[in-house]
């Protein structure tokens, strides 16, 4: 079941308790009803209750973990990325010897039609990806789910479909769930990879000790392609409501009408040691060093800021023309995606940094701007490759949301993340 992090105060050291204590305290923390057993972090420091609860009630902090071992997932990943960067160095090779600038991109084209699109394919790469776990109905039934920046919709596998990537997964009972309400909309969503249909529903749902009732998803009944075989029984989408294909309110804009944070934020840090989360309410010291950056997103679409270039050593894509290939003007995107785990960039744009990547091993720099000032985030090789492979993948996003470049879990795992719902912006700050 769901183990809750209830995070220390700044100035507090974090304490581990037995199991028996945790479940003692998960008892007088969780509202009555609520199923529970896991473990729980936590630090009062001589916290009254009311103090304790109004400390809850403000940092919800809810643990993420891998999908599979860490090493095997690496190691996995790292075979991925290779194959992926074979068909990638060779169309990188025929471009760079056509004398035709114009036609370069041509060479591409065969390596984009393999991804299509910005779709759930990067979402489960090599059991890589971060999930977590969330409760639905009553009494609550546990799904483990990616929680995603990087879309909007909220969809979990039900026990109505009977394909053999849905049996291998828990599978939401809506006959079982008394607050269930039916819904008779369909919903029916084309990936590159596969492809899932189903209906709308509404259900609570449950964040640890955070209740949201009346929240609408979606129930899988039908689903194909093998990117269903990963350990993740649905998404929750966190962007914003823009981006969803069902126009419900997403489950982080129920949250925030329910008054139940003091600031709307998601706060997302990654360790590949193991000590993973998603902080929704306001941050704390322990888990950045230095400044947060502040950036205003560009478009409130995907949690998207202006990217104006990125650097490899002296290289600039930016001086080089790659950075956006086919954008005439302006700034180009970077999306920060807690659901993609790489980072990407157009196809062309990827044979470029790949082979600069490989062949000298330099600092990899973005940089970001808004209206204020502007920002520079950097990654040392050892950060920025699995193995011996960079973490980097071509992915083609076609006009007009794209072409744009992805932030995916090898950022996060350098710079805890903030998504500020407020003030439609986001922080980044060096994790400790």
């Amino acid at each position: 079941m769901l183990a809750l992090l209830l995070a220390a105060a700044p100035a507090v050291q974090a304490v581990a308790l037995s199991d028996r204590t945790d479940a003692e305290i998960a008892k007088s923390i969780l509202q009555p009803g609520f199923n529970f057993s896991g473990q729980v972090q936590w630090s009062a420091n001589g916290m009254q209750p009311d103090e304790w609860e109004a400390f809850v009630q403000s940092q919800l902090h809810l643990p993420v973990r891998r999908k599979s071992d860490q090493h095997e997932s690496r190691v996995a990943l790292a075979k991925h990325l290779d194959d992926h960067h074979e068909s990638l160095r060779e169309a990188h090779a025929r471009a760079s010897n056509e004398m035709d600038p114009s036609m370069r991109w041509l060479h591409f084209v065969e390596l984009r039609a393999k991804v299509k699109n910005y779709d759930l394919s990067l979402k489960a790469i090599a059991g890589s990806q971060y999930v977590g776990d969330i409760h639905i109905g009553t009494p609550p039934q546990k799904a483990s789910v990616v929680f995603d920046t990087g879309s909007s919709n909220l969809w979990v596998t039900s026990n109505e479909c009977t394909t053999p990537s849905c049996i291998m997964h828990h599978q939401f009972k809506p006959k079982s769930s008394t607050t269930f309400l039916e819904m008779a909309e369909e919903m029916d969503v084309q990936f590159g990879t596969g492809a899932i249909a189903g209906y709308l529903g509404k259900d609570v749902f449950h964040l640890g000790p955070v209740h949201i009732p009346g929240q609408v998803f979606g129930r899988i009944t039908r689903e194909s392609g093998q990117v269903f075989l990963n350990k993740f029984d649905g998404i929750a989408g966190l962007s914003f409501s823009e981006l969803s294909t069902t126009k419900q309110k997403t489950l982080f804009d129920n949250l925030i009408a329910s008054n139940q944070l003091e600031k709307n934020w998601l706060t997302f840090y990654y360790d590949i040691k193991g000590k993973s989360g998603i902080v929704f309410g306001d941050v704390h010291n322990d888990l950045y060093k230095g400044p947060i950056h502040w950036i205003d997103v560009s478009k409130k679409l995907y949690w998207q800021v202006a990217l104006t270039d990125i650097t490899i050593g002296h290289h600039s894509l930016r001086k080089e023309g790659l950075l956006c290939p086919g954008q005439k003007e302006g700034p180009c995107t970077l999306v920060l995606d807690t659901g993609t785990s790489v980072l990407t960039a157009p196809s062309q744009t990827a044979g470029r940094m790949l082979h600069l990547m490989e062949n000298t091993g330099l600092p990899l720099c973005y940089y970001v701007q808004d209206s204020k000032q502007k920002h520079r985030f950097c990654f040392d090789a050892q950060e920025y490759t699995v193995g011996s492979q960079p973490q980097l993948m071509a992915l083609d996003v076609r006009p007009p949301k794209g072409p744009l470049h992805i932030a995916g879990d090898t950022w996060i795992q350098k710079y805890m993340t903030i998504f500020d719902h407020d003030n439609d912006r986001v922080g980044i700050a060096l994790a400790r």
